[in-house]
């Protein structure tokens, strides 16, 4: 894995150990739907879910439970469901989504395996590179992103990879 980490993000690297000991419970698998056609054909179906925490207000978006028992380790009282952008992707596609704050998030299909899908993550604010990082997705799992500064808190982008 090729990571340029910046102390702010050291959050992200938290919670990918996080998410590596403790696995995606059925209740966000129940919020997707059945992979179709492109997925057999070798594509992977990305989500990603643009989440702001804060402690301006307690509390968690309802569609967020699945994600509660990671959440909780993060130093916020709220959470709020932004927005949520999918795409198929094929190994060496990439899709690129518009996100709050003037951001874009830049996903690429490296390489797919039965097991996980590799993907190269960036996100970009007012033409700098904010992050650039290279990270594998277990199939049918989420990676969760964080640490961009939103408001009074922070952004939070579970990347989901379902095939």
């Amino acid at each position: 894995m090729t990571t340029r980490i910046r102390p702010q993000h050291l959050l992200l690297v938290l919670l990918a150990a996080l998410l590596l000991i403790a696995p995606m419970g059925s209740a966000w698998a129940q919020g997707r739907p059945a992979p179709g056609p492109a997925v057999a054909a070798g594509k992977v179906d990305v989500k990603l879910l643009v989440v702001a925490a804060s402690d301006s207000h307690a509390g968690i978006d309802p569609r967020l439970k699945p994600l509660q028992r990671h959440l909780q380790f993060l130093r916020y009282q709220g959470y709020e469901l932004l927005d949520t952008h999918t795409a198929s992707l094929a190994p060496g596609g990439d899709a690129s989504f518009a996100i709050v704050g003037g951001r874009r998030v830049s996903v690429e299909l490296k390489s797919r395996t039965p097991e996980r899908a590799q993907f190269r993550i960036q996100i970009f604010a007012q033409g700098r590179k904010l992050l650039d990082t290279t990270l594998s997705v277990n199939r049918n799992g989420t990676f969760i992103v964080a640490g961009p500064r939103h408001e009074d808190g922070i952004l939070i982008l579970p990347l989901q990879a379902m095939y």
